[in-house]
């Protein structure tokens, strides 16, 4: 066994400046596109909640454009300010007007509110919204629709009882047990919105009440002691920020790359169960090359494997899915690329292999890596008070390796995590590159999350969003509209 530790890896923003931390990074040069024709120059959202909710936000992200206090904390790295937006920043402003605003009536928010927790609830909470979405957009033209469901129709919402939990359990454990046990999770009023909302011109940003005011009581579930801490308000607001610059058509950032590597196109695979539970689908969210811009194409169906019990697709479907994800990429990029790393939730099995591989050749794609990616069992202890270094990279044997994606980081000066990280493992089913090479990659794609800025998240980007993309997907029926943009899941 051989262990080391990878640097981390640098990100580049506006005028070619690059920062370990993207906070950091756009605070003192912008996002990556800053100097573009086509960058967001002042974002404009609209606003819909009721009057309470609308005028809670609405104060809040004026407060923001005016900057945030860092948290008070030893760590000054682990929290630092929000330096607002506008003019005189290097972040480009954030806009509100009157024809932007829809506000929804109390009484009916009550109604709902008032009613036991079914799926014809969060399907008719999302469905309210929506209309006054469409009424918005119809009227004026938005980058980004902020929905802002009050206290009372979240707890209604998401009380998360304990049959609830257990009916998440079983789904999440039936993709790794038996086809045969048909469990369907209940629907996410988020899921729910995001997929009824594809039809709509921008995307949509979901904003809990203690996003905007941490005063109000935050929707408990069942028990207190469960509910994460809530985060602090510069982050939240770095975190909000980059969201919606993303979602308005802005590049944030980048992995800084080396002139010599070669264009990569970068492919995520999930699985997932329709709604109905009767068939087991595939989930694929394509991220093009180092800038991280997500497009989704959804996949064939898939089957669970009685020697591995592990979801797996035919030569066909993989074929298939490959020769879709190509096809976009080629469409967006007038080219295709010179290498294709695919990350999978589950390891491939020959059929897969062969699948893959016969389409790449067929594209004349020659550098293929096929990496299965999970959280592994195995820990590893580090002589100190802090679990290992983020970027503490192992190799158990040729095709086995582990590597730290959460961990002790030194810019922190601490571990940030509330629990002790667990490894990915990483298994090399067919690769050209090194193993430390795709771990380094690994390392640079947790980085690329627009919904975060503490860089130091658990899984790849390719991994993170082809999870969430099933999640959404779920609640689209085989006719409904897909968007293909990757702002309209997260």
């Amino acid at each position: 066994m051989k262990t080391e530790v990878i640097a981390e890896p640098e990100l580049e923003f506006g005028g070619g400046g690059t920062h370990i931390d993207i906070r950091y990074g756009l605070r003192d040069y912008g996002p990556l596109d800053i100097t573009e024709p086509d960058a967001p120059k002042n974002i404009a959202v609209a606003l819909i909640g009721t009057n309470e909710t609308i005028e809670a936000a609405s104060r809040w992200l004026e407060k923001c454009g005016g900057g945030v206090r860092a948290k008070k904390s030893r760590r000054v790295h682990l929290f630092p300010a929000f330096p607002g937006f506008g003019t005189q920043k290097n972040l480009p402003g954030v806009a509100i007007t009157d024809r932007l605003i829809r506000p929804i009536s109390k009484r009916d928010i009550d109604a709902l509110a008032a009613r036991r927790r079914t799926d014809s609830l969060v399907r008719n909470a999302a469905e309210l919204f929506l209309t006054e979405a469409r009424h918005v957009t119809e009227q004026a033209k938005p980058s980004v629709i902020i929905c802002l469901p009050p206290p009372n129709l979240m707890a209604a919402l998401d009380p998360e009882p304990m049959a609830f939990r257990r009916r998440k359990r079983l789904a999440a454990a039936s993709l790794e047990a038996s086809e045969d046990k048909v469990v369907v999770p209940p629907p996410d009023f988020h899921d729910v919105l995001k997929a009824e909302g594809m039809s709509l011109p921008a995307p949509i940003q979901m904003m809990r009440v203690e996003t905007y005011d941490p005063a109000k009581p935050r929707s408990q579930r069942t028990r207190s002691d469960r509910v994460a801490p809530l985060q602090d308000e510069a982050t939240r607001a770095w975190n909000l920020y980059t969201a919606l610059y993303y979602k308005a058509g802005g590049t944030p950032w980048r992995v800084r790359r080396v002139s010599t590597a070669l264009t990569t196109c970068y492919v995520g695979v999930s699985f997932y169960k329709t709604r109905e539970g009767d068939r087991l689908m595939t989930s694929i969210a394509q991220v093009f090359n180092e800038l991280g811009d997500g497009v989704v194409v959804r996949g064939g169906p898939a089957t669970i494997e009685k020697n591995d019990r592990q979801p797996h697709m035919t030569d066909e479907a993989s074929a298939d899915l490959l020769r879709q994800a190509l096809k976009t990429y080629r469409t967006e990029h007038h080219t295709l690329p010179a290498r294709l790393v695919v990350h999978k939730t589950s390891s491939f099995n020959k059929a897969e292999l062969e699948g893959f591989a016969r389409e790449a050749k067929e594209a004349d794609v020659e550098w293929v890596d096929l990496v299965s990616v999970r959280k592994s069992r195995t820990r590893l202890f580090r002589a100190a008070s802090l679990p290992p270094l983020r970027g503490t990279f192992m190799s158990l044997d040729d095709r086995v390796h582990l590597l730290y994606t959460r961990g002790t980081v030194d810019f922190f000066e601490t571990y940030p995590g509330l629990y002790v990280p667990r490894a990915l493992e990483m298994r090399c089913d067919s690769v050209e590159s090194t193993p430390a090479a795709l771990a380094t990659e690994i390392l640079a794609l947790s980085k690329m999350d627009w919904n975060n800025t503490q860089f130091d998240r658990g899984e790849p980007v390719t991994i993170r969003v082809a999870r969430q993309v099933g999640n959404i997907l779920r609640q689209i029926p085989p006719s409904g509209v897909v968007q293909p943009r990757y702002s309209y899941f997260m």
